[in-house]
């Protein structure tokens, strides 16, 4: 979460705490009549124009809005997705109180320090996530999951993503959405249905929820999933974060386990997205150790980075191949 919290800019004047001077050096607006302490490597054009990340901005709106109810990526942000997708998106402000000023999302992009204020539903659940601000409402998980669909498929919202055979730019951004709300939510399946109900599509929500992995713990690890979704011959099945005890060496300096970011125990295939850290330290050592620890038992390892993703076609030869392999070895042994 943000360390700056937002502040009433004339509650703040008043306080005598900082002088008109130092206010306008040392501060910016996060939301009409409310500023924050300005970032060192502050810069206006930074989050789609926003200035400043979405969760800053819930809470300034929040401040001068107390009625109102968080919705869509500012919920999302509260909750604690951890993504920039959310950063360039309008605060969404639920409220029954009426408001002559109300703006549209084409207009709250034009004026990045105000949001976009919508009637309040009602019977709406919503919970408290921020000890920050410990009486903010924001909606529930489901809902704002759905609400931030809504904006991809509506062409509203949206980040850059890998080509996948067989999907659309937009199903790939869907399935990232859910699968990251999912690690960072105590949101379920059946809670994304019903409250995609009369918003998205049945059997487009569907379709999602069968694409989607609880497990994935990454964009990147998504896209990846994606790319072989459909590779492993029946019955197998991918499953994500699968732990496979190693045969323990201390002297070697790595962990006696391992858990690969996809695989098929079954036929002991591993599959593991690299990011940046892999080549940082010790940790190419260890993964190293790790992979010829795998091809001892017997398994089939394939590392991936980012460069890899961006050929998906050559990306699913290599695994094609690797199944085909282990196939091969499960009938010898058996």
């Amino acid at each position: 979460m943000p360390k700056n919290l937002p502040v009433i800019r004339a509650e703040f004047r008043e306080s005598g705490t900082v002088t008109d001077w130092a206010l306008r050096r040392d501060y910016v607006q996060a939301a009409p009549g409310v500023v924050v302490l300005k970032p060192g490597d502050y810069d206006a054009s930074a989050f789609g124009g926003f200035g400043l990340d979405i969760v800053t901005r819930v809470w300034a709106n929040h401040l001068i809005r107390p009625d109102a109810v968080i919705g869509g990526w500012g919920a999302i942000g509260a909750l604690g997705l951890r993504r920039d997708w959310a950063d360039s998106a309008p605060v969404l402000l639920l409220s029954g109180v009426t408001n002559t000023g109300r703006l549209t999302s084409k207009h709250a992009a034009e004026t990045p320090r105000r949001p976009v204020i919508r009637p309040l539903p009602p019977d709406l659940e919503t919970c408290t996530p921020c000890p920050e601000f410990p009486e903010m409402k924001v909606v529930v998980p489901s809902v704002a999951l759905v609400q931030c669909l809504w904006t991809v498929f509506t062409g509203r919202h949206s980040w850059w993503a890998h080509d996948v055979p067989g999907l659309t730019w937009v199903d790939v951004m869907a399935v990232q959405l859910i699968d990251a709300v999912v690690q960072c939510t105590w949101v379920t399946r059946e809670e994304i249905r019903s409250s995609a109900a009369g918003v998205i599509d049945r059997a487009t929500v569907a379709g999602l929820l069968d694409l989607a992995d609880d497990g994935a713990q990454s964009p990147m690890e998504t896209t990846m999933r994606l790319i072989v979704r459909d590779l492993l011959p029946e019955p197998y099945r991918w499953q994500s974060q699968v732990r496979v005890d190693l045969l323990p060496d201390a002297a070697a300096g790595w962990t006696p386990k391992t858990l690969p970011d996809l695989g098929c125990p079954e036929l002991k295939i591993a599959l593991y997205y690299d990011g940046g850290h892999h080549s940082e330290g010790t940790q190419t050592e260890v993964d190293f150790n790790q992979f010829h620890a795998l091809r001892d038992l017997g398994w089939e390892v394939i590392r991936f980075n980012k460069e890899h993703l961006r050929d998906p076609e050559a990306m699913r030869v290599l695994v094609d191949k690797a199944i085909s392999r282990a196939r091969g070895n499960l009938r010898a042994a058996g």
